[in-house]
């Protein structure tokens, strides 16, 4: 009878396990979600194919093209360029503008990509010096669009940008 009963409480006891203890825990996981986290890390950091986000484009077949030519429109997509704009105020303001041009063939867009450095300093270069007032108004964002058109065409030669259009303009303003 005793020894049923020494069997009973020693089986309870092997049933029951310790709690693992945290410290335990603790420098067994950490090491294992540095390893995670710093794979991780290093391949967003290094894998070229996720930094560089290619810039897209769309083709559209023109109807009653003349002979000669392909009849098309490519519609090229530039980054979103964000600039400070001159102001008289203490109020700093930004233009966030998201522009596309269009092409006359397909081939034109390895050139233009491989110009892609140059047309963005050819925009950075002239909107950092407008002021809000320049930008006001239709009349403004036309001229900015007619100017920036005529900047990438020399820009580009020769290469020619048949036009430029404004997928999105704002005008943020941030207090000091």
């Amino acid at each position: 009878m005793l020894d049923q009963e020494e069997e009973i409480d020693n089986d309870e006891e092997l049933s029951q396990t310790r709690p693992l203890n945290r410290k335990k825990l603790l420098i067994l996981l950490l090491p294992v979600v540095i390893v995670i986290g710093l794979s991780v890390g290093f391949y967003y950091a290094f894998n070229q194919d996720y930094r560089s986000t290619p810039n897209t484009y769309s083709i559209v077949k023109r109807s009653g093209a003349q002979e000669g030519e392909e009849g098309i429109t490519v519609f090229y997509d530039l980054p979103e360029f964000t600039a400070n704009l001159h102001g008289e105020g203490s109020d700093k303001q930004f233009l966030h503008i998201k522009l596309n041009i269009e092409l006359s063939s397909v081939e034109d867009v390895k050139t233009i990509e491989a110009l892609t450095p140059k047309i963005n300093d050819v925009i950075l270069t002239h909107i950092i010096e407008l002021t809000p007032r320049e930008i006001e108004g239709s009349a403004g964002l036309y001229w900015l669009k007619e100017e920036l058109l005529y900047r990438l065409n020399l820009a580009t030669a020769p290469i020619k940008i048949n036009n430029l259009n404004i997928q999105s303009v704002k005008v943020e303003t941030a207090s000091d």
